[in-house]
């Protein structure tokens, strides 16, 4: 059975993705905009897609090319082609996909429309489309509060601003973003930024899956607690730290799910709680986190949401297909696995040398996932922002909690035992 992925960019960081695709017996031909995939072996076949297609004429291309290789269903792991993948999937015939779900899922002024409208938690928020339109918004805020991206994910820009000189500068770097980024801001207004107000609270990601509209759980993961004024993410850590908030997350998970009408698709939510403890939605997508968090999920709770969700999507349709999707799959374990960590190596200078280096030798090294060449110039916000040397993948065995603890102790030393090597940018200057 052939399938298209439709991965126009970061491919290389969905490897695991990849490979189940493969395990299921797949032929994957992969359709990106990444001229070296031509040479990738695990694809058994290439869709060039030229970088200036967007929107309906990319959907219709990439229609076309599944038709002409006889290819029923398409699917993605990367944020920004979940939308022109439903349209796709609607364009080979498929009554499941929900486009509009996924252009809510990929601006953060339509989820606030949406989570308000459908009263659903979330933070109080007014959405600006530059500097003094935000100037003039925030004379209804309270200091400090939040300032980010409309669009954009990994905390991109995002702000906590504690006086109005912060104020301009976050909404400048927004403005700043905007320019570089623009193909990742699908909003058909104006608006670049959201005023939304500071949750003190602690910060969880939850990875979820529906299949023909049932929500299923995968996990739910700790984040670093992220005080501001700028979030730069790091430890990704499972399982749950407290077991007992689950059911509150579920039910706000299954209220979105519900609400956006959707069929098929992997899910993810970012929450952060109130100073009352209440925990409300930040953000949320029709698809799962990315990077090395599905494997972690996959060790520590045994649950496959790509496999389901591939099944799930391949079923279409029909009944008898969907009612199957779950038979001889594994179950969410009832105890966690494992206790898993992704710590991102954060380094300033001019990139040297990036692999594992002696790190791969722990059995606690999962992967390691190189994001910059040798060559490259790292910076931390605001100057630069999620230009991390690469993302560090660790796993030890679960007895109790105190493993959670010890596995980012675990991921914190494993991270110093990486063969990176920056040198500041000045000595990089001066010997060039």
């Amino acid at each position: 059975m052939r399938i298209l992925l439709i991965m126009r960019n970061t491919y290389a960081w969905h490897r695991e993705h990849i490979e189940t695709l493969e395990r299921m017996g797949l032929e994957v031909h992969l359709a990106t905009t990444v001229a070296q995939a031509a040479d990738d072996g695990r694809f058994a076949g290439v869709v060039p897609l030229p970088e200036e297609l967007e929107g309906a004429a990319l959907a219709e291309h990439c229609a076309a090319a599944a038709r002409r290789l006889g290819i029923a269903s398409a699917i993605t792991f990367y944020d920004s082609d979940i939308a022109v993948t439903s349209r796709v999937n609607e364009l080979l015939g498929h009554r499941w996909p929900r486009p509009e779900a996924d252009a809510i899922s990929r601006d953060k002024q339509l989820q606030r429309t949406f989570l308000a409208a459908h009263g659903l938690p979330a933070p109080r928020f007014a959405a600006v489309d530059g500097v003094e339109a935000g100037l003039a918004a925030a004379e209804a805020f309270t200091y400090p509060f939040i300032v980010k991206p409309s669009a954009l994910a990994a905390s991109i820009g995002v702000s906590l601003v504690r006086d109005r000189g912060e104020l301009e500068r976050a909404l400048a770097d927004v403005a700043r973003l905007a320019e570089e980024w623009g193909g990742y801001f699908p909003s058909e207004g104006p608006e670049i930024a959201l005023l939304e107000e500071f949750l003190p609270g602690k910060e969880v990601t939850l990875d979820g899956v529906v299949l023909d509209g049932r929500f299923h759980l995968v996990g739910i993961t700790n984040k670093m607690q992220m005080p501001g004024p700028y979030f730069e993410e790091d430890f990704y850590t499972l399982p749950f730290r407290t077991p007992q908030e689950e059911p509150e997350l579920v039910a706000a998970a299954e209220g979105i799910t519900a609400a956006l009408g959707v069929r098929h698709c992997l899910f993810n939510a970012e929450f952060r709680q109130d100073s009352e403890g209440r925990y409300r939605v930040v953000e949320f997508a029709t698809r799962m986190s990315g990077g090395q968090n599905y494997r972690n999920l996959r060790e520590v709770h045994g649950i496959d949401p790509v496999r389901l969700y591939a099944k799930a999507v391949l079923a279409g349709d029909d009944a008898d297909a969907l009612a199957a999707v779950l038979d001889g799959e594994v179950p969410r374990a009832a105890v966690p696995r494992a206790a898993a960590c992704i710590k991102f190596a954060y380094r300033t200078g001019t990139l040297v040398r990036n692999n594992a280096g002696d790190a791969a030798h722990s059995p606690h090294f999962r992967s390691y996932i190189p994001a910059s060449r040798p060559g490259d110039r790292l910076r931390r916000a605001p100057e630069g922002w999620y230009e991390i040397a690469g993302s560090l993948a660790v796993a030890a065995p679960y007895r109790g909690p105190a493993d959670i603890d010890r596995v980012e102790r675990l991921a914190a030393e494993l991270d110093e035992r990486l063969d990176v090597v920056v040198v500041p940018a000045r000595a990089a200057a001066a010997a060039s």
